[in-house]
């Protein structure tokens, strides 16, 4: 029994260990993309009147801000953006409002990487959005492009 097993063990290993592929492939290319391709969601996040049951916090809502006209400039490194209160937006709220303290989350070139610099809002956190932010995106071979994005937020 214990000799059938050890086979079974070495006919396993053989089979999981080795590999179908063939040898000196020709090497895939590693994405060059460091752009800005659009706007994912721009929200405003604000303290309900409601506690959480299980820690007493205060509750935390979101309220998505209409979001169009996205620009981008590839050789400038520049992009905007015009945001607004959408119709439903919560009326007490509405107010207490400012782009010091909004949620931008962005789309970028397929496995690009970004980072906030100069003092940027961080992207899917509350930042201020009153000012132009720049990003640094570094591509996935390395190459990087500095990025200033500009917010403008259109009155009623």
């Amino acid at each position: 029994m214990k000799k059938i097993f050890n086979i079974i063990t070495i006919l396993l290993l053989t089979v999981f260990t080795t590999s179908c592929l063939d040898s000196n492939l020709e090497d895939l290319d590693t994405y060059k993309g460091k752009d800005i391709i659009g706007i994912a969601g721009v929200y405003h996040r604000y303290y309900g009147s409601q506690t959480i049951p299980g820690s007493g916090e205060q509750q935390v809502l979101q309220s998505a801000l209409s979001y169009d006209n996205f620009q981008a400039d590839a050789e400038t490194g520049t992009s905007s953006f015009e945001c607004k209160l959408p119709s439903n937006f919560p009326a007490e709220e509405r107010p207490k409002f400012t782009m010091s303290n909004v949620v931008v989350s962005l789309n970028i070139s397929t496995a690009a990487m970004i980072q906030p610099i100069d003092g940027a809002a961080v992207l899917g956190k509350p930042g201020d959005w009153s000012k132009p932010n720049k990003y640094e995106i570094t591509a996935a071979d390395g190459s990087k492009k500095v990025w200033t994005i500009t917010a403008y937020f259109l009155q009623e």
